[in-house]
């Protein structure tokens, strides 16, 4: 390996380990940085200024690291955790709206069952109330 090469893979590896937190040179508290990186790969000042696609991991991983970034998270998770759990309020509110219809549906056919009872008792009594006095006339005849 070249020694260019070797210097790219000692600031990918400082990288790594920042990333990770389990740093050898520099507090693993620290914010990221390219000086930083440089620092944990024993590199000097301006190093990793020769290799961009470096350059630009650190830049990004900066980021996506930042405190900011990390609160922001924070924040579109408990955002949707909390749309998660409108979503079900709402299917069960959906689902006992439903079961609220069903069960007036059938309150009203029990209703009408329960009045056609009625009537027919009433009717059924008009009969026996008849033949009760039919009877006793018969008996009265004879």
């Amino acid at each position: 390996m070249s020694k260019s090469q070797i210097t790219k893979v000692e600031l990918e590896q400082a990288l790594e380990r920042i990333l990770s937190g389990k740093t050898q040179r520099v507090d693993p508290s620290r914010k990221i940085s390219v000086k930083a990186v440089e620092e944990e790969a024993g590199l000097g000042d301006g190093s990793a200024y020769y290799y961009k696609d470096i350059i630009n991991k650190i830049k990004d991983s900066a980021v996506r690291h930042s405190p900011k970034v990390k609160s922001k998270n924070l924040h579109e998770a408990k955002i949707a955790s909390l749309r998660e759990r409108l979503n079900k309020e709402i299917k069960l509110k959906e689902k006992y709206r439903d079961q609220i219809q069903e069960m007036k549906e059938q309150l009203a056919t029990m209703a009408s069952q329960h009045n056609q009872l009625a009537l027919m008792i009433q009717q059924y009594q008009y009969k026996i109330v008849a033949l009760e006095s039919k009877s006793v006339q018969y008996i009265k005849e004879k």
